[in-house]
């Protein structure tokens, strides 16, 4: 009776050994699922988010373009996803992200020796606020779609051209059609991670030109990338870049300018789109 006993609790005490070993397990993996699969997931997942949000401003794009084209009052509606959620079960921090409308954001001077035309620029503007992934933002900027980074590796890119044509066959004409957003009715701003509307509408449009142009002068806060699409564009149609050749960029306190030799004539017919813009539920009346 002494010895059966004694088996008995041998058999007890491997059970709750094997039971202790197998809880052990179990934390040791979900902790290392924890630390180093969640992050390359989130990270993952955060950049996917990214992806998205860079299809939806070229979706934006494309809508302002064709509302500045046909130039009638018909509202139009462009999903913006503002974040991620998090991993179900495992401990994750969801993205966030925010989208504002900026009056003023950005000016466009043309100028030569006797006369100026001055624009003043709105914007669309959305940034997120990541855990994992770099921090970006996509701005809808005079036309184009320009992609910043807070963190490194730094700078402004830009994802799409403004509306900017150049013929270079004796004068340089250019024909240069900048978008304004103006906010309506107060929904000018929005944070969180789930997905909103930007209900846009054609305004008006009024033109201008500038004949023997001196410069283009850009006050934005992505200079880079204007001077990348200057730079590219004005040599693509045949100047060349140089301060003895047919144009130089200089960089400026507030952005960017370029300057055209006095060898060359460069005309510019300037078309200002007015679009007006709200966040959220509801059409533009």
């Amino acid at each position: 009776m002494i010895m059966k006993h004694f088996k008995n609790s041998n058999d007890a005490i491997v059970g709750v050994v094997v039971a202790i070993l197998l809880v052990g397990l179990c934390v040791t993996v979900i902790s290392i699922i924890q630390v180093v699969y969640v992050p390359e997931w989130m990270y993952s997942k955060e950049a996917e988010h990214m992806d998205e949000v860079a299809d939806q401003f070229a979706n934006l794009k494309y809508a302002l373009d064709i509302q500045s084209a046909i130039e009638q009052d018909i509202p139009v509606s462009t999903p913006i996803t503002l974040g991620s959620k998090e991993l179900p079960v495992f401990s994750s921090v969801r993205a966030f992200g925010f989208l504002r409308i900026l009056s003023n954001e950005c000016s466009i001077t043309v100028a030569n020796d006797t006369d100026s035309l001055s624009y003043a620029i709105g914007v669309i503007k959305y940034s997120s606020a990541n855990v994992y992934f770099i921090d970006q933002s996509y701005i809808f900027e005079a036309g184009a779609v320009i992609l910043n980074q807070s963190r490194e590796p730094q700078g402004d890119v830009m994802c799409a051209n403004p509306l900017f044509s150049v013929n270079n066959s004796g004068d340089v004409n250019i024909s240069f059609t900048m978008i304004n957003i103006s906010s309506f009715g107060g929904k000018t701003s929005i944070s969180g991670y789930r997905t909103y509307q930007i209900q846009t509408s054609f305004l008006s449009s009024s033109n201008g030109a500038v004949y023997d142009a001196q410069n283009i002068n850009i006050t934005t806060n992505y200079p880079d990338s204007w001077k990348t699409f200057f730079n590219n564009t004005l040599v693509d149609s045949g100047l060349t870049y140089g301060t003895d050749n047919d144009f130089w960029i200089n960089d400026t306190a507030s952005g960017m300018k370029v300057v055209f030799s006095e060898s060359i004539t460069v005309n510019l017919s300037l078309q200002l789109i007015e679009i007006q813009a709200q966040i959220g539920s509801g059409w533009i009346q």
